[in-house]
This record gives C-alpha cells, sequence and structure tokens, in this order.
C-alpha cells in the first residue's frame, strides 16, 4: 500500500490522466478555430476530406485542404472556403473542364483516344477519365 502511495507512481498517475486530457480534446476538434471548423463543414458538405496542417487558422489559408477521390484519382477541391462553398470558382473550373475536353476531342494527348471530362457540380470538380 505505500509503494502506492509514493510520489513517483503519483505522479506518473498525474501525468498519465493529463496526457489522456490532452488527447481527448485534440481529438473532439475543441482545438480548431473558428476558421477551421467553418472549413471542415463545408468540405464535408461537398463530399470531401478535409485536412488541417499544424498551425493552421484564420490566417493561413494554405494549411487546409480538401479533397475528393474519383476514378481512383484525388482532386483538391478549390471552391471549398471558411466562408462557403465559391460558386464563382465553381464555375471557373466547369469553364475550364469544357475548354479542356474541347481541347482533348481535337488534340488526344496520347495521339489516339481523346480522354474524358465528367463535371461534378456538387464538388466542383471536372474529372478526367484514362483514355484507354
Amino acid at each position: 500500500m505505500a509503494r502506492l502511495l509514493s510520489w513517483p507512481v503519483l505522479l506518473g498517475v498525474v501525468v498519465l490522466v493529463a496526457a489522456a486530457a490532452l488527447l481527448v480534446k485534440r481529438s473532439s476538434g475543441d482545438d480548431l478555430t473558428a476558421a477551421d471548423k467553418a472549413f471542415v463543414k463545408v468540405c464535408r458538405e461537398h463530399g470531401g476530406t478535409p485536412e488541417l496542417a499544424p498551425g493552421s487558422g484564420d490566417y493561413v489559408k494554405d494549411a487546409r485542404d480538401c479533397t475528393i477521390e474519383y476514378g481512383g484519382e484525388s482532386y483538391e477541391m478549390y471552391a471549398v472556403h471558411p466562408e462557403g462553398f465559391s460558386a464563382r470558382e465553381a464555375e471557373d473550373a466547369r469553364q475550364a473542364c469544357l475548354k479542356q475536353a474541347a481541347q482533348e476531342r481535337r488534340d488526344p494527348e496520347n495521339g489516339r483516344t481523346p480522354a474524358t471530362f465528367t463535371w461534378h457540380a456538387r464538388s466542383g470538380i471536372c474529372e478526367k477519365s484514362r483514355a484507354e
């Protein structure tokens, strides 16, 4: 019994409890800024997987990524922002998708079969399929 109450054992228990509390707080998302929380919400609403780098926050936009997979390829969703889904950026991406598809039909990248491009409005992504 005396060994259980010795100060090294008691100190070890206190350290374990503090570490567990810190891990629970970090995994719950309580340490995220309002901008990070908004970014995660918008990303998930549009089918993406959010990733926040250490040090992200209100002023560090490059520390946030929202990606989605189509056909085994990962695409970054540029229209996702903490302020919401950018209809302007999504429309710019849609126009670029149309131009890429037209260019590919005129001059296929592999010289034979043109790849196809599929616009995904919910995510604002232009998926390029592999030409066979």
